[in-house]
């Protein structure tokens, strides 16, 4: 896959040559890089993509270009987060120049927005979601305010330090969570005791408090657990 950049830098001052020839510069060149870099790399809906050109030598004379820059990725690796884009003037005159360029994926994630104590439950004004870097976000993190209010910090965390799923737990030990029993498209709801602390998605045993039986179920959402007979 190509871009070219015949209307790219239309807005831009350029330095016109005589011929029609254009004379790029090496921030132009740079930003060609990238923005095809970012529209070819695959991403998620909630994912915000940035790439980043490394500076082009200081000492390399760009030749004006009569025709239009293309720029392509040669080997194309979408899980690569380090490729060299060849952009390419299209004329008589024609020339080469390889950009390297670094790809970061900023992914939504909820972190404490204030000091979280350990065992204190997180409210609305605890949480915030900003963007983090996907490849330094753990394993485990939050990425819904929503789910998360109401759960309880199994230690403390820091202000601005991620939400992470081991950090809290959605039910706790010894407190009543609502048994959701569900079967046949019907719904049953009683109380139980939770045995031990879980996150959401997490196996937990809870004891029946009309039977005093032991079962075990899903977690579904903060204080809730899912058993599907």
């Amino acid at each position: 896959m190509k871009t070219t950049i015949a209307w790219l830098f239309t807005s831009l001052a350029l330095i016109s040559q005589p011929g029609w020839a254009t004379q790029y510069t090496k921030a132009q060149i740079e930003t060609l890089a990238e923005t095809h870099v970012e529209s070819i790399y695959p991403k998620q809906q909630d994912e915000t993509l940035k790439a980043f050109a490394s500076s082009i030598d200081s000492r390399l004379k760009i030749n004006p270009c009569a025709g239009e820059l293309a720029a392509e990725v040669p080997n194309f690796n979408r899980y690569s987060r380090h490729m060299t884009v060849k952009v390419k003037c299209n004329s008589d005159n024609e020339w080469l120049i390889y950009v390297p360029v670094q790809v970061k994926i900023m992914t939504p994630v909820v972190v404490a927005s204030q000091y979280i104590e350990s065992g204190q439950t997180i409210s609305e004004s605890d949480i915030q979601v900003q963007l983090l870097e996907k490849n330094r976000s753990r394993n485990g993190f939050m990425a819904d305010k929503k789910t998360i209010i109401g759960s309880k910090a199994k230690r403390q965390i820091k202000s601005g330090q991620a939400i992470i799923s081991r950090n809290i737990c959605f039910v706790c030990r010894g407190e009543m969570v609502t048994i959701e029993a569900i079967t046949s498209g019907l719904s049953v709801k009683a109380t139980g005791v939770a045995m031990s602390d879980a996150s959401y998605g997490e196996t937990v045993s809870v004891r029946n408090k009309s039977s005093n039986r032991v079962i075990q179920g899903r977690v579904s959402s903060v204080g809730e657990v899912q058993i599907f007979l």
